[in-house]
């Protein structure tokens, strides 16, 4: 869409000010609205509609004194499902998905829903992430060993997804949670605010990361974007991204900081998909019963019995 579409779509919500920021990774557009209760409007009338042939997916964004509101972080509106992915297109081969489509499907098979892996879950997207801030892969390869009974916390849920990150509870996950949160807690007040020509795509630093009612909590966080006086971060131990304030980027590029990998690894439900907004700050017991399809180092999870919780 251009920024001529986006206007004329959001006609009725008295559009100020547009602007579009285009990435290898995503395009977003930024649109200051008259009001927050226009804000709040054009949310419920547009997201989740097809434009064009794509979903649009609208969210508000805010820059108050560095913070946004608790009650701000979330919106109101739930996600729709994601659209069903033809069979055919998952194959790699052009010849082999012709064949697919022309041939019926198992009841089961067709029956079945496949879900597109979130961008902040795939390899390629990892792979950058660590190159930037930890200059080691090994991460991928050593999350994808997990596997029987586990205890998961989780840290982030996509709604109406089975994608979901958590940490898994081990006694060493438990001293890199208490020696990291700890050391950032400490260094907060002490490193200086960086300054908006310092922060650049690829940039590691540490912001605040809203955790819900109980307030936010310093984290070690991946600059995605830029985009005036905001900024696309990933908080590389939740597993959570967010549109923040340039001016409340610390810095926090010194090697000892990023010595502990990324505590939070991403997981999908074997069946289930659970309303993500209780889930989140949970713990969940089950088995991780082995990889996804589509990624290896995304591990499918499953809930256990509760004779079996019992035993845990």
């Amino acid at each position: 869409m251009t920024e001529e579409d986006i206007l004329l779509l959001l006609r009725d919500f008295h559009p100020q000010h547009i602007k579009r920021c285009h990435s290898g990774l995503r395009s977003y557009a930024f649109v200051d609205l008259s009001s927050s209760e226009q804000v709040q409007a054009a949310i419920q009338r547009f997201n989740g509609h097809l434009v064009n042939g794509r979903r649009l997916f609208l969210s508000r964004t805010g820059a108050d004194n560095g913070r946004k509101a608790p009650a701000e972080t979330q919106s109101t509106v739930e996600m729709p499902a994601l659209e069903r992915v033809p069979r055919g297109e998952l194959s790699l081969s052009h010849a082999k998905a012709e064949t697919q489509t022309l041939q019926p499907a198992p009841p089961d098979a067709a029956r079945q829903i496949c879900y597109a892996v979130p961008m902040e879950m795939r390899g390629s997207f990892l792979a950058l992430m660590l190159k930037d801030c930890f200059q080691d892969l090994n991460w991928l390869v050593s999350i994808a060993k997990l596997h029987g009974e586990a205890g998961l916390l989780v840290t982030d849920a996509l709604p109406q997804t089975p994608y979901f990150w958590a940490i898994h509870l081990t006694e060493e996950s438990h001293s890199n949670m208490h020696k990291l949160f700890c050391q950032l807690a400490e260094e907060e007040s002490k490193q200086p605010y960086l300054t908006r020509q310092a922060v650049q795509r690829g940039t590691r630093c540490m912001a605040e990361c809203i955790l819900g009612e109980d307030g936010a909590a310093w984290n070690r966080c991946w600059v995605l974007e830029k985009v005036e006086d905001l900024a696309v971060v990933l908080f590389v131990d939740f597993g959570r991204s967010a549109t923040v304030p340039l001016n409340s980027l610390r810095k926090l590029d010194e090697d000892d900081f990023w010595d502990i990998k990324p505590l939070a690894q991403p997981f999908m439900f074997q069946k289930e998909i659970v309303s993500a907004r209780p889930m989140v700050r949970q713990i969940l017991r089950g088995k991780v019963v082995g990889p996804s399809r589509l990624e290896p180092h995304i591990l499918t999870f499953t809930f256990c019995t509760e004779e079996e919780a019992e035993d845990l």
